[in-house]
């Protein structure tokens, strides 16, 4: 029986570990928030200092169909379900088939008395590294053979996010020098020694991090001092700059980020 509730784990389907499995709601949660203010002069209002997003619950509840005498069986899918949720990986539910969540921290629901066949179970996946539901594939804008190059990116989602950068050496030369702007952030790189018909690569892993690769090895040091802690973007028309020492072309993409 295909649930009009579905939710996914790595790629696999919860109600498919178990026929048994009923799945009773997803609560695909908000954001959690960190607020700072203080207070301004004249007697009323405030000012906020600082605005931090730290995690993201999603709480997947389910009922084990089986009759309360069948302890041994309603015990054994239980496990099952804990085994599936400790999986690493994506979160995904049917209803939301163009966002993914990726899991950093699973609390397990207790087996309870599995006499009291009515109760249900609640599972809560939380996001820390990147709070937010994100688009499953990326939104991009690309250029070949290019030194010098500015463009515009339409950048979907409901939060601020980061783009991701792939320049490819097409001279016969090596490149030691690039710098990317986005949304007015820039991250300049000097001394990288890009090999020809190689990769430079600015890429954030599933934690959310900056990488930043040149055929491969890691290039993190040859940032510059003036340069931004990343390539942040907010929703909306973000503007793009590119200077390079080679020709190349050149790829920038991000993924939305949402509630």
């Amino acid at each position: 029986m295909i649930l009009s509730k579905r939710v996914a784990l790595g790629g696999v389907q919860l109600d498919e570990v178990n026929s048994k499995i009923i799945i009773r709601g997803i609560n695909t949660g908000v954001p959690h928030e960190d607020l700072q203010a203080v207070n301004r002069m004249g007697g009323w209002g405030q000012r906020i200092t600082m605005q931090h997003w730290n995690s993201l619950d999603v709480a997947v509840t389910f009922a084990i169909d089986v009759p309360k005498r069948e302890l041994q069986l309603r015990r054994t899918i239980w496990e099952d379900v804990v085994t599936w949720a400790l999986r690493a990986g994506w979160l995904t539910v049917n209803y939301m088939p163009e966002r993914r969540l990726y899991v950093d921290k699973v609390i397990l629901p207790g087996s309870g008395d599995l006499w009291a066949w009515r109760d249900d179970f609640t599972i809560t996946f939380r996001a820390y590294s990147v709070p937010f539901w994100q688009d499953v594939n990326q939104t991009a804008v690309a250029a070949r053979g290019v030194t010098s190059w500015t463009a515009s990116l339409g950048v979907p989602g409901q939060f601020r996010t980061v783009a991701d950068v792939t320049f490819h050496n097409a001279t016969s030369d090596t490149m030691t020098s690039f710098s990317i702007t986005t949304a007015g952030k820039t991250i300049a790189l000097s001394g990288i020694s890009l090999a020809a018909g190689a990769d430079l690569v600015i890429s954030h892993g599933t934690d959310g991090l900056l990488r930043v690769t040149a055929g491969g090895t890691s290039v993190y040091d040859k940032i510059t001092a003036a340069s931004a802690d990343d390539l942040y973007m907010d929703p909306g028309t973000a503007a793009i700059s590119m200077t390079a020492g080679k020709s190349g072309n050149i790829t920038v993409s991000c993924y939305g980020r949402y509630a």
